[in-house]
């Protein structure tokens, strides 16, 4: 049983896109021999949200998604404060992140330790070690004056961390309303729209049966 409401409809987001296969809450944590590896703060996993994988794409066809079910949204100056500010992270939590320690979050993102187990366990998945990474939020709260998404998908700094590990990334930022209506989209293209049995079909029977439309 997923425990997430938004990792329930991603999943059936991926299933009815035809190709798509999916495993949810895939456990992973940093391997004892790492030289940053720290027995105490450690020992307990992490877990990759969604890992889909399309054996019919022959690019781009393995996707990781890490699902922030926020309701206040995901405020792109805020993830990317914390990727800028942890890209150069060595494993000592710094003065600004002392307290609340934000970088755990995307802590796959920002620790050598962490993205190489990341890393490891998206290739024993997939056999493969480049991907999509995709942060999948209720909403995306951008900001006015700067493309905050431009900087984050754009991130040298990243990249340069994942290549360490003979990786590459690519990021990429969706919205539920999007997933919604990219599903209404493939649901009309049908010949005969009939929605699947799935938590996203249901959600939008939901939806529609209270009048809500979704543009």
């Amino acid at each position: 049983m997923k425990e997430d409401i938004l990792e329930q409809l991603i999943e059936d987001w991926y299933v009815t896109n035809s190709g798509w296969f999916v495993k949810h809450n895939i456990k992973y944590r940093p391997n004892k021999n790492h030289q940053d590896y720290e027995s105490k703060k450690d020992s307990v996993h992490s877990d990759i949200d969604i890992l889909a994988y399309s054996p019919k794409e022959k690019i781009n066809n393995v996707h990781v998604i890490s699902c922030k079910s926020w309701q206040s949204g995901l405020n792109l100056k805020y993830l990317f404060s914390i990727i800028d500010s942890e890209a150069n992270y060595n494993d000592k939590t710094k003065a600004g992140f002392q307290k609340r320690e934000e970088w755990k979050q995307f802590r796959e993102l920002v620790s050598d330790k962490w993205i190489d187990a990341f890393v490891k366990k998206i290739e024993e998945e997939t056999g493969q070690r480049n991907f999509t990474y995709r942060v999948a939020a209720t909403k995306i709260i951008h900001d006015k004056k700067v493309n905050y998404l431009e900087k984050i998908q754009n991130n040298e700094q990243i990249k340069k961390r994942f290549n360490k590990y003979n990786s590459e990334i690519k990021i990429e930022i969706i919205d539920l309303k999007t997933i919604i209506n990219q599903t209404l989209e493939r649901i009309n293209d049908k010949e005969t729209p009939v929605l699947e049995m799935t938590e996203i079909g249901r959600f939008i029977q939901l939806l529609e049966a209270a009048g809500i439309k979704i543009n």
